[in-house]
């Protein structure tokens, strides 16, 4: 008898520990993708050189057709489309020595074909060159408009000619101020970088993570189109400033709320490669018009051997900058109303993941803004930051379908 009871416990164990270790296994399964994903954004992050190459996938019909149901394109909207198509930008960094003050950036791009465009910036100095001429054909300008627009840019400024002769040139960006747009001092790589990471986390801590069972490199993120909406205005607002503030409004609202998916290649827990059907975010839609990032080998970014030297001071009406569009230096901290939309969008986004209220939000978002603005809450949903000098009111929404809104003043 008491060998029968010691069998029946016995097995009753080791089924026990069968439906345990089943438990336990589907557990890891499930967790075993994101710890994945998690490993490969943080070798990314490590990387001491890194590269991505972005271009379109799909088919540039399928996009054409989506962009219409959404506004009237003509024909030469419907060219630009599909050289889009034919075209790639690639972006890559490297840090170089230790800290920041020393990073290296590199922006490369070939239109529909045509290479040879590129900046990279090296400590205070930027350099660039492009195939000014085959652009200009491409886009159809005649090689008179060329020669003609040549003579006038190297009557006061002779060494533009190395430009538009398709060589390099090189632009003190201190001594321009940092101003026109360039990559100066005032774009941050390492905020960049964080901001990205942010994004990352805050899609990846709710969305559902798959393998594909045809592909073991390849992992399906599934969000929603809110959460996504809200976090790529979030990321454009907080890196971009003022500029990443106007794109957000010509995204509009929210999309209808759905699932959406990205896809992901990881290889060894290192990114090779990552791909969003964007027509997921065009209602009634249907084909595949995706941007694809691949990951691409981090190498040194040196200085071109021979560059001509531009001297911005030379360059008429930009008010001593040298540049054209010169104007004030780091918007988020100088500019109230855009210091305030970039709260909004991120305890917008905040919110999305979490899928509550964006009023609930609001006193983390303010906790986790950059120490140089101050924001207060007024009452629920409201807040007054300073930045600048200056005041503007936040007034968020009462569900994260809507956008937030910063008026200049006091609240």
């Amino acid at each position: 008898m008491r060998s029968k009871r010691f069998l029946a416990s016995a097995v009753a164990g080791v089924t026990a520990a069968a439906f345990i270790g089943g438990c336990a296994a589907n557990e890891l399964k499930a967790l075993e993708p994101k710890l994945e994903l998690r490993n490969a954004a943080q070798h990314l992050a490590d990387a001491q050189q890194a590269g991505f190459t972005i271009k379109l996938t799909g088919s540039a019909d399928d996009l054409i057709a989506a962009v219409k149901t959404q506004d009237e394109v003509d024909a030469d909207g419907v060219t630009a489309l599909r050289t889009l198509f034919g075209s790639t930008v690639t972006l890559a960094s490297d840090k170089a020595g230790d800290g920041a003050d020393d990073d290296r950036a590199l922006l490369a791009v070939t239109v529909d074909g045509v290479t040879g465009t590129e900046i990279r910036v090296i400590g205070p100095t930027l350099y660039a060159k492009a195939p000014v001429a085959e652009l200009a054909k491409k886009f159809g300008a005649a090689d008179g408009d060329v020669a003609e627009l040549r003579k006038s840019a190297t009557a006061d400024t002779p060494a533009l000619g190395a430009f538009f002769d398709g060589g390099w040139v090189s632009v003190d960006v201190k001594e321009a101020g940092g101003r026109a747009g360039l990559p100066a001092k005032q774009v941050d790589p390492a905020k960049t970088m964080a901001e990205v990471q942010t994004s990352a986390a805050n899609l990846l801590e709710s969305a559902t993570i798959a393998r594909d069972p045809a592909d073991d490199k390849h992992l399906t993120v599934t969000s929603s189109t809110t959460k996504a909406h809200a976090e790529l205005k979030r990321l454009l607002t907080a890196v971009s400033g003022a500029e990443g503030a106007d794109l957000t409004k010509a995204m509009g609202q929210a999309p209808k709320e759905k699932p959406i998916v990205l896809d992901l290649w990881i290889d060894d827990e290192k990114l090779t490669a990552a791909e969003v059907n964007v027509l997921q975010f065009i209602d009634g839609a249907a084909g595949r018009g995706a941007v694809r990032l691949e990951v691409t080998t981090g190498t040194e970014i040196a200085a071109p051997d021979k560059a001509t030297k531009i001297d911005t001071s030379a360059l008429p009406g930009l008010g001593g900058t040298g540049l054209p569009g010169a104007g004030p230096g780091p918007i988020v901290v100088s500019d109230p109303v855009a210091t305030a939309e970039i709260l909004g969008f991120q305890t917008m986004a905040m919110a999305a993941t979490a899928q509550g209220k964006p009023a609930d939000h609001l006193k983390k978002a303010i906790a986790g803004m950059d120490g140089s603005i101050e924001a207060k809450i007024v009452k629920r949903g409201v807040a007054e930051v300073t930045a600048g000098g200056g005041k503007a009111c936040l007034k968020l929404p009462k569900s994260i379908d809507k956008d937030p809104v910063a008026t200049e003043g006091p609240c």
